[in-house]
């Protein structure tokens, strides 16, 4: 059997992997086994290396020196169509109400391996378009004010990678891995399905950085995770539709409660959004070129890397839009807070606001969770 396949989801098969399985009465044996299906395809490949340039020191350098966009190299994902038929095999019924939820998850998978093996701006708009990522018309007119931060010693990766597994040894979740990454286009990645935080050696750090990054990393995405671990769909831990604006909205917010304002990563956040915006009609120098008025050059650099990575054609128009939820999640989630939203409720998992969580945890699908001291002291 080749790379990346799985037996097909046959009835004995199917028994075997539930068999020690907590399967609730309501949810089908069927069900149950796309889901975990689905999860073990989730912990088989590593995107970030599939999604980020491996190349990033030299492109950078000959689009600084005239090239049209950097010529990124990617890690190419070998048996795509093979893990594209292991989720057909494993397709649950839809006419339950914990299929559909599966089957969103798994068309979700879907685009992003179709994304990462054509690497085409219409692969990448339908990821963009069922996410629910492009900014909507009335985001593209946020102003956030940018205050300057204070000056804050620097820290080493090395220290960073301590002082996480020193937060995880804390928290009980020893369990999970610290890993150094330096093919990542962010500093710090959580990936749930692996129980894995790796952290970007290239990247620059601040002994501030730590408190903000340990509440937004741990105390939100490994614990919404470990929660969602806890109940008996797999994809709880993972992600649900369209729940990581949530996901990032309650990051941001961790950070400040933890470490006070905000205000200067949400206002470099604006600039993304209409980034992303422009990046739909228009090739990377142009989007450096707009961004580098206004932001200068490593910051221009930073943000058109980001939303043009991925793509065989940077030079053309076309964009990953994943980051326009920072700012919309934020947003999102405060006003889900203070019109009398619960925080336990988005401790159950990886969920949104807008998910049914009341009636998961009536039909006995999702069980309460602990929820991380920061948002019950004080």
């Amino acid at each position: 059997m080749g790379p990346g396949r799985t037996k097909p989801a046959g009835p004995q098969r199917c028994r075997a992997v539930l068999s020690s399985a907590r399967m609730p009465l309501n949810i089908p044996a069927p069900i149950l086994f796309a889901d975990r299906v689905h999860h073990d395809v989730l912990t088989r490949v590593h995107f970030s290396s599939h999604l980020n340039p491996s190349n990033i020191p030299e492109a950078k350098a000959r689009f600084l020196a005239g090239q049209a966009a950097p010529p990124f190299v990617y890690e190419p994902l070998v048996g795509c169509d093979a893990l594209l038929r292991t989720l057909d095999e494993a397709e649950p019924p839809r006419d339950h109400p914990a299929g559909a939820l599966v089957g969103a998850c798994i068309d979700g998978t879907r685009l992003l391996l179709r994304a990462l093996r054509d690497r085409s701006a219409a692969a990448f708009d339908a990821m963009n378009q069922e996410a629910g990522w492009y900014p909507p018309v009335e985001a593209l007119a946020l102003s956030v004010p940018a205050p300057q931060e204070g000056g804050s010693p620097p820290l080493s990766g090395a220290a960073m990678m301590v002082g996480f597994r020193r937060a995880l040894a804390l928290r009980g979740l020893g369990h999970w891995t610290v890993v150094e990454d330096p093919v990542m286009s962010a500093r710090v990645l959580v990936d749930s399905a692996k129980s894995l935080i790796r952290i970007n050696s290239r990247s620059t750090f601040r002994q501030r950085d730590l408190r903000r990054l340990v509440a937004h990393e741990v105390d939100v995405h490994v614990v919404r995770s470990r929660n969602g671990e806890a109940q008996a769909l797999r994809c709880f831990q993972t992600g649900l539709p369209r729940s990581l604006a949530t996901e990032e909205g309650l990051a941001v917010l961790a950070e400040e409660r933890v470490e006070g304002g905000v205000a200067s990563a949400l206002a470099h956040q604006v600039e993304v959004l209409a980034a992303i915006e422009h990046a739909r009609g228009a090739g990377f120098r142009e989007v450096y070129s707009r961004l580098e008025r206004r932001l200068g050059p490593g910051l221009a650099w930073s943000i058109t890397t980001r939303i043009k990575r991925g793509l065989a054609h940077p030079e053309l128009p076309g964009v990953y839009a994943k980051d326009s939820v920072y700012l919309l999640g934020y947003l999102q989630v405060k006003r889900w807070l203070a019109g009398g939203g619960r925080i336990d409720r988005l401790y159950v998992g990886k969920v949104a606001v807008d998910h049914p969580v009341e009636e998961w945890l009536e039909a006995g699908w999702v069980h309460p969770q602990p929820v991380p001291s920061l948002w019950t002291e004080g």
